[in-house]
């Protein structure tokens, strides 16, 4: 069988090549993960590379085997006339959990590829233990005290929301290769894959068991919640007009918009979906005084209008035909309890057999009803997750994107339904007490006002989860969005300045949703996110425009990748006296126009000219000179910190405040680079060295040095610059610590003697390293050794603790750490 034409060969060869030192102008971008796999490239259509052999051509990039399938899985065109089509891997044809590559392209062209290529490598795909056996070790897993399928009026459910009279709850059991995430976390094994749905406790989960040992190796939840309870009534949004349908009994909440049913239904704080019944008045008011069950149901209005302003926002904004994009029914419960009582929590509930929406009524302690627009609008969009990327639940990176793209739709879709609501707030309106003012922050995520806790607004940074709570990472896709829709500027927990030019929430929204749309698999991780995003703004419009600027910067800003290369820089001494030489930005884009800014105020006054300004000094200090371009629409921001009066120069001094007698030393002047030094120490301290430079070395003397303070003073022609440290002097130390300061290591050494002639037999058991405010940096155990080398290459600069400890006996030394 002929698989390659001459011409398609050699292109998977000129392709392979350019893969490999990623040199040619045809390569215009790759990705690799940490086990060098290609995850995202972008080509020139001069590649010439045809989308019909898209199957074909990611199997040679990949260097995927014989054994390795790509099944095309989905095929869009989308309305700027470009290509996607997602392809599930398949491995000795048994499905590759969460594996999926996608290409994209115009005219027929491929132009950029991404996805999830998983390396597998099982000797057999026939499985040990049959479907029933694994089936006995899902339910023991889970559990329940009751199922799904055990319940008539469940099983009458089911087959009427599916329209197939055939259609159960009992689990279907299906063979595929996932990852071991609950034992080693990536290794791939084979597995049975049921769907376990449960009525007591209400839930929806897929369960995944070994094929060979029988062991749970994996479990999604197919329910997405809020996790915390939210509510919005009518009290809050005003009066509303909503759509309902008069049947003989008179009126009720369930219409037809645009030929798709939306329905709002009483579940009497119950779980039993069959008895749902439908919320009825005599008259069109659904009004105080005009309805009979007001103060007990006013909740399902809410609910019943948040269906309605949902669908009508991803209609009208993003053309998406409901949910699913094909017209699902848009279905509502109110009343919802899993134990008759006082539930608090939304959900959306996921799955093939179900896809609907349910809300609690709030406990009354902590919340009302959890009927607020945004909490409809969060948990509409795990359903469009789910219909989109199918972005995976759970403790991966892709659960917490999955949650990030909620809060995001929730802030849009309350925007752009009541823009006079808190945009930026999650569940702003449904909390009863007054200790807090939201659920979830988007525009500061580490707010303590916020009833869900602080949350981190840079990858891996303050607050991150490490065990991959889904909430709480998610605020870094969500507080990436407000960046991108807002701008701001400031320095992320990785001690990166970043300045970011919003766009707007309406065009933000489209490169979020695109991406998620399109450019996302279901394993996605946050680079991946990136990517996506990054290529969507290119998408929408252009390379290069401002919107692929804010997006890409915006990312930078919570610690996600590189900042946009846009080669503008404000040229400009780092310091002056009194009058500044010109800043200037060269090489604008054809129609910018700047602005000059420079904070705190009080520091600087400004003379700008066009692309230019001169500062004239107030008062020393150091201040941020901020230029704000705009252009086309959008604007963006560089920065530069500028020092009036001097050079800036940092005079904290480096160095050790606690020493042993006969010690060398060393104390230095961050930041120096000229200047006139004049360092004084305590009068008895020897060996004085450096000649007059920001390092000065000494010698305490072996017979007792005195304690006493170590000055420097720096006059750069401007001013005078003046810092001291105390040093305290001791000649009882048991250890000798070096170098210090110190940089990559730092070696502690069991002294025989004192320098006050005691003798010594002290070992080295344990180091731990403190920061000046207590918190455990470093701990590395040891045997009872003479000497002991501890690597410090990840701490920052800065003054740390090192705590010696021999069995009960601990010494605390200081150590310096200079980059």
């Amino acid at each position: 069988m002929k698989l390659f034409t001459r011409p398609l060969l050699l292109a998977f060869f000129s392709l392979l090549a350019l893969l490999t030192n990623a040199q040619s102008n045809d390569t215009l971008e790759i990705k690799r993960n940490e086990k060098g796999k290609v995850t995202f490239a972008r080509f020139s259509p001069s590649m010439n590379i045809k989308i019909q052999e898209g199957a074909k051509f990611l199997k040679a990039v990949l260097k995927a085997k014989s054994d390795d399938d790509l099944r095309l899985n989905k095929d869009t065109v989308d309305k700027l006339e470009i290509t996607h089509r997602i392809y599930q891997q398949y491995y000795k044809g048994v499905k590759v959990e969460n594996a999926e590559f996608l290409i994209h392209g115009k005219n027929s062209i491929i132009e950029i590829i991404n996805g999830d290529f998983q390396e597998v490598n099982l000797s057999s795909v026939v499985p040990r233990i049959n479907e029933q056996q694994a089936l006995n070790t899902s339910l023991n897993f889970v559990n329940a005290r009751k199922y799904k399928w055990q319940d008539d009026n469940f099983e009458r459910f089911i087959k009427q929301q599916t329209g197939n009279p055939n259609a159960t709850y009992y689990p279907k059991g299906e063979v595929v290769i996932t990852k071991d995430y609950l034992k080693t976390g990536n290794n791939l094994r084979l597995a049975w894959k049921f769907k376990i749905s449960s009525l007591d406790p209400n839930d929806e989960q897929l369960i995944y068991v070994d094929a060979l040992t029988s062991e749970v190796i994996r479990k999604t939840p197919l329910i997405q919640d809020t996790n915390t309870p939210c509510v919005a009534e009518t009290r809050y949004s005003g009066t509303v007009n909503i759509t309902g349908d008069s049947f003989a009994g008179g009126f009720r909440l369930r219409e037809n918009r645009n030929a798709v049913d939306i329905l709002t239904l009483n579940l009497h704080n119950t779980s039993n979906y069959s008895a749902a019944t439908d919320f009825t008045n005599t008259n069109t008011n659904f009004t105080n005084g005009n309805w009979v069950t007001f103060n007990q149901d006013r909740q399902a209005l809410d609910a019943h209008w948040g269906a309605e302003s949902v669908f009508d926002y991803w209609r009208t904004v993003h053309n998406r035909n409901s949910i699913d994009g094909n017209g699902i029914r848009v279905l509502s419960y109110v009343h919802y309890s899993p134990n008759g009582s006082g539930w608090s929590n939304a959900q959306w509930v996921g799955g093939p057999n179900n896809h609907f929406m349910q809300y609690g009524d709030g406990d009354s302690f902590t919340t009302n009803p959890l009927t607020a627009l945004d909490v409809c609008a969060h948990e509409f969009g795990h359903g469009i997750a789910e219909f989109t990327a199918g972005l995976v639940a759970g403790t991966q990176e892709s659960g917490a994107l999955n949650e990030g793209f909620s809060d995001i739709w929730g802030a849009c879709v309350e925007h752009w339904a009541a823009p006079n609501k808190q945009t930026w707030l999650i569940g702003e309106e449904i909390l009863v007490t007054t200790a807090f003012n939201c659920i979830r922050n988007l525009q500061n995520p580490k707010s303590s006002t916020a009833s869900e806790g602080q949350h981190p607004d840079t990858y891996h940074g303050q607050f991150w989860d490490s065990n991959g709570e889904p909430h709480t990472n998610s605020k870094v896709l969500s507080h990436w969005f407000f960046l991108l829709s807002q701008g701001g500027n400031g320095t992320n927990d990785l001690g990166n300045p970043y300045a970011v030019g919003g766009i707007g929430i309406n065009d933000a929204q489209l490169i979020a949703f695109r991406a998620e749309a399109l450019y996302l698999n279901s394993s996605a991780t946050y680079a991946d996110a990136r990517n996506a995003t990054i290529q969507a703004a290119r998408d929408l419009f252009g390379t290069g425009s401002c919107r692929e600027i804010a997006a890409t910067n915006a990312w930078f800003a919570v610690g996600v990748g590189a900042q946009y290369p846009s080669g503008l820089l404000i040229s400009g001494d780092d310091s002056f006296c009194t009058t500044s030489n010109p800043y200037t930005i060269n090489n604008l884009p054809v129609g910018s126009t700047v602005s000059w800014s420079a904070a705190p105020a009080g520091i600087v006054s400004l003379s700008p000219n066009g692309n230019s300004v001169t500062l004239t000094r107030i008062t020393n200090g150091t201040v941020s000179l901020i230029a704000t371009i705009s252009n086309n629409g959008c604007t963006s921001t560089v920065s530069k910190s500028v020092r009036t009066g001097g050079n800036g120069w940092q005079m904290d001094i480096y160095g050790p405040t606690y020493v042993s007698c006969s010690d060398y030393v060393s104390y230095q002047v961050g930041n120096i680079s000229g200047g006139a030094y004049n360092w004084s120490i305590p009068g008895d301290w020897l060996n004085v060295q450096g000649q007059g430079s920001s390092i000065l070395y000494a010698q305490i003397p072996s017979s007792g040095g005195s304690s006493g303070d170590v000055n420097v003073t720096v006059f750069d022609g401007c001013d005078y610059f003046y810092s001291s440290l105390s040093v305290n002097v001791s000649c009882g130390y048991y250890f000798s610590m070096s170098p210090n300061p110190a940089s990559s290591t730092v070696t502690v050494s069991a002294k025989e003697t004192t320098s006050k002639g005691v003798k010594s037999d002290k070992t080295i058991t344990e180091l731990n390293i403190y920061d000046q405010q207590g918190n455990l940096k470093k701990r590395q155990k040891f045997g009872k050794v003479k000497q002991a080398t501890l690597n410090i290459s990840d701490l920052r600069t800065g003054v740390y603790f090192v705590e010696i400890v021999d069995g009960i006996y601990k010494e605390r030394q200081q150590l310096s750490v200079l980059r």
